[in-house]
């Protein structure tokens, strides 16, 4: 029995690092969930909105050109917006954060997770620059795209529509990777 007590009372030294971990554990569920759902769901909530502009334009007299510029303005954004921008590059590195996020998070970055999982907070300053640039710049075009008159506005936001959901695909499929086989991907965290 001395034994059994002696081996209780030792402690080992994976047990603080299990018990650490453990604690952790809830908390990063938590920075996973808001961060990556949160981003999801902002992405989701802009499809819905583009959709209804890229119906409306339907309801226009179209030519040629409309066409045209339409099937251009598709391929154009599958490949920069959804293919190189979030495929190639965003979506692994936002999955890289999440997946950081999940195993070592502290409280202020659970609750701004998805600014965090997006590289808008917590990231070197390369990685802070281009991130708020990027978003400056989406904001600078969606105020353009609005003054747009209809169909026009609705060709090109069905070309946004198409980067977003294979953004949010590529995002989905990069968490899954990530937390399946290990981030691609340095997370970047300062």
């Amino acid at each position: 029995m001395s034994n059994l007590t002696q081996t209780l009372n030792t402690s080992s030294p994976e047990l603080p690092e299990r018990s650490s971990a453990a604690r952790r554990q809830p908390l990063g569920a938590v920075a996973l969930t808001w961060g990556a759902g949160g981003f999801l769901a902002m992405l989701a909530w802009a499809m819905v909105r583009l959709g209804g502009m890229s119906l409306e334009s339907l309801s226009y007299s179209w030519g040629a050109v409309h066409w045209t510029v339409l099937v251009l303005n598709l391929g154009v954004m599958a490949w920069f917006e959804g293919y190189k921008g979030f495929q190639q590059g965003y979506s692994p590195r936002f999955a890289a954060r999440c997946h950081r996020l999940y195993h070592a998070t502290s409280l202020r970055q659970a609750l701004l997770a998805p600014l965090v999982a997006m590289g808008l907070l917590d990231a070197p300053r390369r990685r802070l620059v281009s991130a708020w640039a990027l978003t400056v710049g989406i904001v600078i075009v969606v105020l353009v795209y609005r003054q747009l008159p209809q169909p026009w506005r609705g060709i090109l936001d069905a070309g946004v529509l198409l980067g977003l959901g294979w953004g949010m695909a590529a995002t989905a499929w990069s968490l899954v990777r990530a937390f399946r086989d290990g981030p691609v991907v340095e997370a970047e965290f300062r």
